[in-house]
């Protein structure tokens, strides 16, 4: 979520000074901070516009923010160091006069929603959420970068209390910021293996669900398919029945007769076949309908839970989105 800036180079200034004969007793001064500390800490905006959930990730990822990994980012948090330091030998092999000036300058920059007041309720409360997950987590990298610089200070403040010539002061400061500003960032990734760790945690039960719930929709769809296919093979069927049955009206009629006579008495054995099949054919036709209408039944509850299902799934994937 955090990009951290490559360090600058270090600045070591060393003033030699050779003395001869006797030093003179040297006149105490009132005591002064060896070692000099100023940080400063602002942060910065990028816009997001977005009213949906889609269109505000869509938004972040336009905006260009990108880690010191080359990874998207939602935030980011550069630190700028200097770090100078001034030796005077006052005889030799003792650095008597040092000083240190550590400078460590923060910038963060966060997400700002320039359309908060249009955002639907739902919306507002995942926003607010996300803005202050991000703004908490690009805190923590500022508060390890001070730490680190707090702890630097006393490291260097030991070394300094420790007599020495400025050459081996030199070699010293310059081991100690090395490796303080590779235990930094190291503290850094390892905060970020941490909190990856933890929103993984936060999204496997989001994902397990969507997972579950595209199984779902695959497998309605695969019977709505099957469905849809049995519809069509009951219309084709309904169709060749109603045309044998407007056929055997036609003959009946020719033959005197219509379905309401068949339960007359006293027809000929021509009508009485004609009846039969006609009877026959329309038992036929009432199951087809019966068939049919099951069917779309069926079909019409498996599209009432494809819709719910859609809609839970779709609730779960910005879910999903607000967890980044």
């Amino acid at each position: 979520m955090a990009g951290r800036f490559l360090l600058l180079p270090i600045f070591a200034v060393i003033a030699l000074w050779g003395c001869a004969g006797v030093a003179p007793t040297p006149t105490p001064t009132p005591h002064r901070e060896r070692v000099s500390l100023k940080t400063s800490s602002s942060t910065r905006y990028y816009p997001v516009r977005g009213t949906t959930t889609l269109a505000i990730f869509d938004d972040i990822d336009r905006n260009g923010l990108f880690d010191s990994k080359a990874h998207r980012a939602v935030g980011l948090t550069s630190a700028d160091w200097n770090m100078d330091w001034q030796g005077r030998e006052t005889r030799p092999g003792l650095c008597g006069t040092t000083s240190v000036s550590i400078t460590l300058n923060l910038v963060m920059t966060l997400p700002q929603h320039k359309r908060s007041s249009e955002l639907p309720p739902d919306v507002t409360a995942s926003w607010g959420r996300f803005a202050a997950g991000v703004a908490a987590h690009e805190q923590r990298h500022v508060d390890i970068y001070l730490d680190g610089a707090r702890r630097v200070r006393t490291l260097m403040e030991t070394i300094l209390a420790r007599p020495a010539s400025c050459a081996e002061l030199g070699s010293k400061i310059r081991s100690l910021w090395a490796s303080q500003q590779a235990d930094i960032e190291r503290a850094q990734d390892q905060f970020h293996i941490a909190d990856d760790a933890r929103r993984r945690d936060d999204r496997k039960p989001l994902q397990a669900q969507i997972d579950i719930n595209q199984g779902r929709l695959s497998a309605l769809s695969s019977e709505m398919k099957a469905l849809d296919q049995n519809l069509a093979v009951l219309k084709r069927r309904h169709d060749t029945t109603q045309a044998e049955l407007n056929t055997l009206q036609a003959e009946m009629g020719k033959s005197g007769a219509s379905p309401p006579s068949c339960s007359q008495s006293g027809v000929t054995r021509r009508i009485q076949t004609l009846c039969q099949q006609y009877i026959g054919l329309v038992a036929a036709y009432n199951t087809l309908v019966e068939q049919h209408n099951g069917i779309v039944s069926r079909r019409g509850h498996l599209a009432d839970e494809q819709d719910r299902v859609v809609a839970t799934t779709n609730t779960l994937i910005g879910a999903l989105n607000w967890t980044r």
